[in-house]
């Protein structure tokens, strides 16, 4: 994928986007995806013999919408740098304070907000894409664990975030993309989950300029949030007086987490490399 390695070193500059080019690419963004629905629903409709492999053909053709939604976006709003390419070093601390962050986020999320959007109705397009994602769990893996944090964060981080960035401040920018990123979910449990996940991320890309990382974070939350689905089940059967006890030590060990990472965030200004978990080590 030479449009993540272009994102990652620099070869390819994000154009300037204002707040008002930002919610018409949302439109864009809705627009473009209901297209990328046809050619779905045209397969299904001409290959219900092969209800086997449907899903696994429907996947196929979403990858290629995805991918094609990512190559416009980048012809409408990137161009050639000129620079010299950034050298960036990702060893593994990064990549290990990054999964810290977002599992500690999970912990205090799945611990107390999730309780109260839980039960707020989703709608019923929402529940059958949910339906179809769990058909295959091969299915569920690719579409949550890699094909999501590829095309949402290269759309809303690498262009949209850093878009905005190079326009206007950089915290509004951060606000303005996760926002965008939870309306996108079209619905309120998911999207109150993606704002707050769209700020961390969105953080940890105005930290460290690396589209990687934030894949990387993406991959971690969602992974995360199917095991802690799982566990969250086994806690309410089999250890179920003791769930409000565990329940309460992971959402401070969550809170605890969080507190620590928007202190050294604050310490290291957008630009900067990354070096919160470095601190943390030499501490």
């Amino acid at each position: 994928m030479n449009f993540l390695r272009n994102i990652e070193n620099g070869t390819i500059n994000i154009k300037k986007i204002t707040i008002k080019e930002a919610f018409f690419i949302m439109l864009l963004i809705v627009l473009l995806e209901l297209l990328g629905q046809i050619p779905i629903v045209i397969i299904n409709i001409l290959s219900k013999k092969y209800s086997t492999a449907l899903p696994y053909i429907d996947l196929v053709a979403d990858v290629i919408a995805k991918y094609f939604i990512i190559t416009l976006f980048l012809i409408l709003y990137s161009k050639i740098s000129y620079d010299m390419p950034r050298k960036q070093s990702l060893d593994k601390k990064k990549f290990i304070y990054v999964a810290i962050i977002i599992i500690g986020y999970r912990l205090a999320y799945n611990n107390s907000l999730f309780y109260l959007v839980d039960n707020v109705p989703m709608p019923n397009f929402i529940i059958h894409a949910f339906e179809e994602l769990f058909i295959s769990p091969i299915i569920m893996i690719l579409s949550s664990a890699v094909i999501a944090p590829i095309y949402e964060e290269v759309i809303f981080r690498g262009i949209l975030l850093k878009g905005m960035a190079n326009k206007i401040n950089s915290n509004l920018a951060l606000i303005i993309s996760s926002l965008i990123f939870a309306l996108l979910h079209m619905n309120i449990p998911q999207g109150i989950n993606a704002f707050l996940l769209g700020l961390i991320i969105g953080a940890i890309y105005l930290s460290s300029n690396s589209i990687y990382l934030c894949i990387f974070a993406h991959f971690i939350n969602n992974s995360v949030a199917i095991i802690i689905s799982g566990a969250l089940q086994l806690l309410s059967g089999k250890y179920g007086k003791y769930s409000m006890i565990i329940c309460s030590v992971e959402f401070l060990v969550g809170i605890t987490i969080l507190i620590f990472a928007y202190r050294w965030y604050t310490r290291n200004k957008p630009g900067d490399t990354v070096g919160i978990y470095k601190e943390f080590v030499e501490r």
